[in-house]
């Protein structure tokens, strides 16, 4: 069986699924361990494009800024230090673009899966690379589940900005303040609140309410 033919999750009606989404009129979830889990692979990949310039990456300091573009996580690890940053990058995104696809999330693909059986439009809102996360979606044939795709290059400014989340619902042509956005980075959650969507953040595999705006 290939990538792009994986089976995904059945998109059965449960009420913590119709719950999630009963009261809103578009879903926009982030990518990058937010649909995958990836956060080790990416990890590792800066790792790897750093370690010629002795630059060590703190496993608990990349959980709390990985939703950052990484030309962002790249100049707070640098610090007064001139780093190649372009280089950086290259080096990282082909480790990532020539090892194996990313494992799913369950939840968020199940929570996916439903909004497409209602009707319900659906984007990605991400502040990865498009190639990488194209890349991805096209290797786990997730084309369907997810037809919009805003990345980094599709908005002036990263996460933790709304850019990238009011973009999205401009694209499936929803009010934010009726979209659901799912995001597991704090720099991810704050740009979906601030673009005054209702917000579940992914914690251990699971889909948990974020305290945010009043349903509009």
């Amino acid at each position: 069986m290939t990538d792009s033919h994986r089976p995904q999750p059945q998109p059965a009606a449960t009420p913590e699924l119709d719950e999630q989404l009963e009261e809103v009129d578009g879903l926009v979830v982030d990518f990058d361990g937010t649909v995958v889990d990836n956060a080790k692979i990416r990890l590792s990949a800066l790792q790897q494009a750093l370690a010629p310039y002795g630059v060590d990456v703190d496993p608990q300091w990349y959980t709390r800024n990985c939703g950052l573009p990484v030309r962002e996580v790249i100049a707070r690890l640098a610090g007064p230090r001139p780093l190649p940053a372009d280089d950086i990058v290259d080096t990282s995104r082909r480790l990532l673009l020539t090892g194996p696809p990313p494992r799913l999330i369950d939840s968020t693909l199940a929570l996916l899966a439903r909004a497409a059986v209602l009707g319900l439009p659906r984007a990605v809102a991400s502040s990865a690379a498009g190639v990488l996360v194209h890349w991805a979606i096209d290797r786990l044939g997730l084309g369907t589940l997810l037809p919009v795709v805003v990345t980094a290059e599709s908005v002036p400014r990263g996460k933790p900005a709304p850019d990238a989340y009011l973009e999205a619902a401009r694209r499936i042509e929803r009010a934010p303040a009726r979209c659901l956005a799912v995001d597991d980075a704090p720099d991810g959650i704050t740009a979906a609140l601030c673009a005054g969507m209702r917000v579940l953040a992914v914690r251990d595999g699971l889909l948990v309410p974020v305290p945010g705006p009043a349903p509009g």
